[in-house]
C-alpha cells in the first residue's frame, strides 16, 4: 500500500536553514554511502561538502536548497542550480537524500519531480546529476524517472579519494 504523503511537504530553505541541511547530511550521509564508500571517505565527504561554510558559499553562489518535511520535521533536503558549462542551458541536481525511514514511500520520487517542475519553470533544457556508479537504489530511481546514463566521471577529490559517478540527464 502506498504511503500517504499528503503531510510531505517541500519548502524552499533560506542561508538560516542550512544548519538543517548539514545535521540531516550527518544523520542520512552514512546509512546511504556505508555499503559503498569506506567510513574515511564518507567523513572526509561530509566535511568537504556539508559543512556549513561550504553550504553558505553554494547557497551564495546561487544554489538553491529546498527542505522535505513530514509535518514539521525535516526529514530530506534537495540541492540545484545552474551547471557550471552551460548555465543558461542546463541545471544540475547536486543532492537528493531522504532520511531511510522514509525510503520506498514514493517521497523521493516526489522530490524529484519537484526539482525537475522547478529546473522546467525556470526554462532549462536539461537536468543532470552525479551518481556513485554503486548506488544502483537511487541509478533505479533516477531511471524510472526518465534519467538516462550519458557518461561516466572519476573526480579525484584529494586525500586518495576519488568520485566514480555515472552522469545522468533527463531533458526538460
Amino acid at each position: 500500500m502506498p504511503y500517504d504523503v499528503t503531510n510531505i511537504t517541500i519548502r524552499s530553505a533560506g542561508k538560516d536553514q542550512l544548519s538543517t541541511v548539514a545535521a540531516l547530511a550527518e544523520r542520512i550521509w552514512p546509512d546511504a554511502y556505508r555499503s559503498i564508500l569506506s567510513d574515511g571517505q564518507i567523513r572526509y565527504m561530509l566535511k568537504m561538502m556539508y559543512d556549513l561554510p561550504v553550504l553558505e558559499q553554494e547557497y551564495a553562489e546561487g544554489t538553491r536548497f529546498d527542505l522535505i518535511y513530514d509535518g514539521d520535521k525535516p526529514i530530506g533536503f534537495t540541492s540545484y542550480g545552474p551547471c557550471q558549462e552551460h548555465p543558461h542551458f542546463c541545471a544540475k541536481l547536486h543532492k537528493l537524500y531522504l532520511d531511510k525511514a522514509y525510503h520506498d514511500r514514493g517521497i523521493g520520487t516526489l522530490a524529484l519531480r519537484h526539482v525537475i517542475e522547478e529546473a522546467r519553470s525556470r526554462e532549462y533544457r536539461v537536468l543532470h546529476l552525479n551518481v556513485n556508479k554503486h548506488n544502483a537504489t537511487a541509478i533505479r530511481a533516477y531511471e524510472r524517472n526518465g534519467f538516462v546514463k550519458v557518461r561516466e566521471s572519476v573526480t579525484d577529490i584529494g586525500s586518495g579519494f576519488v568520485m566514480d559517478d555515472y552522469v545522468m540527464e533527463i531533458k526538460l
